[in-house]
């Protein structure tokens, strides 16, 4: 698997900016083979986004050891970094993490049987597939911003830019909607037709907290939630998004409407709040979660109107990756 990795950087290297002391050795480090099932896994989904518009891309971890990713471009190839970081701190600090499945198999003691990999491989996953999709969804976008690399998290404060938020707030909701189709696929495959609105619930929660405990994770989670700051929109507004787009592709699948499965989208964001915290809690012994939970209650009102805002904002200067989904999904 290392080799198939080796044969991309050797391209990267011939092809582009980047230069070999970028580029980190998979084979150097004690998690090699999870970097190289994860390379390969994201290499063949990168690969087939050329119906989204995106070829001669290249996906490759570097050297940096701050848990962050980001998406650019590079003498004309598109290109998905993740940070060797990152996937170290996702391995330490969700995959092996058991604690995460015990939660799990505590709070749905009747569906944990079902799983065919434990509840820590699945929120590892959740997570995982949250980076790789935003990270596409740059590229997609084909915005002129791409020539400076979009972060997943912002490191810097710069002036306040809606359009970037725009950037941001679309590429999460393209993550959201092939994160709601591989939980899609992923109920069916573990349950077969034996289906009850409880089990496609339980499994929509427990993806869903994997991506907030993920965000809970970020230095950027402040208590005070913030609209129109010079960085990402505040976690708080990311995530809502994704859970709310999550549930509502499962809502509106035909597969689950014939089996008379109707979601409730409120209990589904009410039990994912009561997972994540205690999942929080046991893994990073932190509790921001409850920020969360005050920020919904006292911001309602604004964050309606910011995301009325942000969703009638049509930008002239980029593709949105959300639609770009539609329209490949109704070409299918």
């Amino acid at each position: 698997m290392a080799h198939e990795y080796k044969n991309e950087v050797e391209e990267i290297i011939a092809n582009t900016d980047f230069i070999d002391n970028q580029i980190f050795d998979i084979s150097l480090s004690p998690h090699a083979d999870e970097f190289a099932n994860t390379f390969n896994f994201y290499r063949d989904t990168l690969s087939a986004a050329i119906k989204y518009g995106v070829d001669s891309s290249y996906i490759f971890y570097s050297n940096d050891r701050v848990p962050n990713a980001k998406a650019g471009i590079s003498k004309g190839h598109g290109i998905i970094i993740f940070n060797a970081g990152l996937l170290i701190s996702l391995i330490q600090n969700l995959l092996e993490k058991g604690e995460i499945d015990d939660v799990i198999k505590n709070e749905y003691a009747e569906f944990h049987k079902f799983l065919d990999n434990p509840g820590n491989h699945l929120v590892y996953q959740a997570a995982q597939h949250f980076t790789f999709y935003h990270e596409l969804a740059h590229l997609i976008q084909q915005s002129k911003e791409l020539s400076n690399y979009l972060s997943e998290r912002s490191t810097q404060p710069e002036v306040f830019d809606f359009t970037k938020h725009k950037l941001e707030i679309d590429a999460d909701s393209f993550s959201a909607i092939a994160i709601a189709a591989h939980v899609h696929q992923y109920i069916f495959k573990i349950f077969k037709e034996d289906l009850s609105i409880e089990k496609v619930e339980s499994i929509i929660e427990i993806f869903c907290s994997g991506v907030l405990l993920y965000f809970l994770s970020f230095d950027s989670f402040k208590d005070e939630i913030y609209y129109e700051e010079g960085t990402h929109p505040h976690p708080i507004l990311r995530i809502l998004n994704v859970i709310m787009i999550i549930t509502q592709y499962c809502r509106e699948s035909h597969q689950f409407k014939d089996k008379e499965i109707n979601i409730n989208h409120l209990k589904i964001m009410k039990q994912t709040l009561i997972l994540t915290s205690e999942l929080e809690e046991k893994t990073f012994g932190t509790a921001k979660s409850k920020s969360f939970l005050e920020a919904l209650k006292d911001e309602r009102k604004n964050i309606i109107e910011y995301y009325q805002k942000i969703r009638g904002f049509i930008p002239e200067n980029f593709v949105l990756a959300e639609y770009k989904w539609n329209e490949t999904i109704r070409k299918e």
